[in-house]
């Protein structure tokens, strides 16, 4: 009886050290997951990749700081202005510094780099931008649900004036 009562002691031991384990690496294999996703959709954006965006944008999108800090729903309306982010900035790029996942939600400090082409990102065309952004992502079933963004608004504001200073500069000397 009492080697019965051991070994069934033992086995059900067994089992929740190997269930425990067995979460802990499903869990770590879904923050990998969307973290690979993030990483997929930041070089998509880079390159305008329509394909890769849409695939991983959800219908039901929820971006909370839009352009101008609104904010914009849905696939239909989030994925073009996606897809069409690097037609408007010349060597656009987003150099990833950190990033973390925790189940649903991605984490991510990025330095973003680039020049305007056009006014279309709210900036006097020939801005250069070089700024630090923070992005948290939802993933829900491999695809992005929600966005939340935080850019430093003095930064940009520093950068769109030294812009704008550089853009009297030239018109200037165009006149005399």
């Amino acid at each position: 009886m009492k080697k019965n009562l051991v070994l069934t002691v033992t086995g059900l031991l067994c089992l929740f050290i190997s269930c425990k384990d067995s979460g802990a690496t499903s869990m770590a294999d879904v923050n990998q997951k969307n973290l690979d996703i993030n990483a997929k959709i930041i070089k998509a954006i880079e390159t305008g990749d329509a394909t890769t965006i849409n695939s991983l944008i959800a219908d039901d999108i929820v971006d909370h700081m839009g352009p101008n800090g609104k904010e914009i729903k849905g696939g239909e309306n989030v994925r073009p202005m996606l897809i069409d982010m690097h037609k408007h900035m010349k060597d656009l790029k987003f150099e990833v510094i950190t990033a973390s996942a925790n189940t649903d939600y991605v984490f991510t400090l990025s330095k973003i780099s680039g020049t305007t082409i056009d006014t279309a990102m709210g900036m006097p065309a020939g801005t250069l931008m070089n700024e630090n952004v923070v992005d948290l992502v939802k993933i829900k079933e491999g695809k992005v649900t929600e966005h939340w963004g935080y850019v430093d608004p003095a930064a940009m504001m520093k950068q769109m004036k030294e812009s704008h200073s550089m853009n009297q500069k030239k018109d200037s000397t165009i006149i005399k």
